[in-house]
């Protein structure tokens, strides 16, 4: 019997979309915010996390259209009703504090002119700290970061705890390595 699974295109961009996430969060917490504004490495920095911003874009636009066109697959239950109900606001929000994290980092390069800025060679603009989409940026990454830790939280524990295999509906069947000396088998478990 073949697993129940989201279609491999929302597999694809879920994971591929989370990945850079993760990676904008630690590059703007841990990396960005350690470079002096007037430093030449805080512009290029800028330019590889709104890189990755656009990339994200596209992932999220995409997957959310895919989303609509698939087959929804039906909600595993936790058994407790107030989880299941935060499981739903936490996937929206998800979709909501993403889509709030690109506009938001889209107002700022444009108030800015941070892209004509960097083509031009100028330091990072100090000012950026001062816009109310800064502010929401801000305060959006750090909403988003715990709203992933509740989802990988909520992920776990289905997998773990409640053992309905949930995590096997985002995952990718891989093949398994051969041993040595052993024969692969066909159409069989070996």
């Amino acid at each position: 019997m073949e697993a129940v699974r989201h279609h491999w295109v929302i597999r694809v961009l879920h994971w591929a979309v989370a990945l850079m996430v993760t990676a904008a969060l630690v590059m703007s917490t841990f990396i960005m915010s350690q470079i002096p504004d007037e430093d030449p490495e805080k512009m290029a920095s800028a330019l590889r996390h709104m890189s990755v911003g656009v990339l994200i874009c596209g992932g999220t636009l995409l997957r959310l259209f895919w989303r609509r066109r698939s087959k929804r697959l039906p909600g595993l239950s936790s058994g407790m009703g107030w989880a299941d109900v935060l499981a739903g606001i936490v996937h929206r929000g998800l979709d909501l504090l993403v889509l709030t994290m690109i506009v938001s980092g889209a107002a700022m390069a444009l108030q800015t002119g941070l892209p004509l800025m960097a083509l031009r060679g100028e330091a990072f603009p100090a000012e950026i700290v001062s816009l109310f989409a800064f502010t929401v940026h801000v305060v959006g990454a750090c909403v988003l970061s715990g709203a992933l830790v509740l989802h990988i939280g909520g992920a776990l524990f289905h997998q773990f705890i409640l053992k309905d295999g949930l995590l096997s509906r985002m995952g990718f069947d891989l093949p398994r390595p051969q041993r040595r000396g052993v024969p692969q088998t066909e159409g069989r478990d070996a």
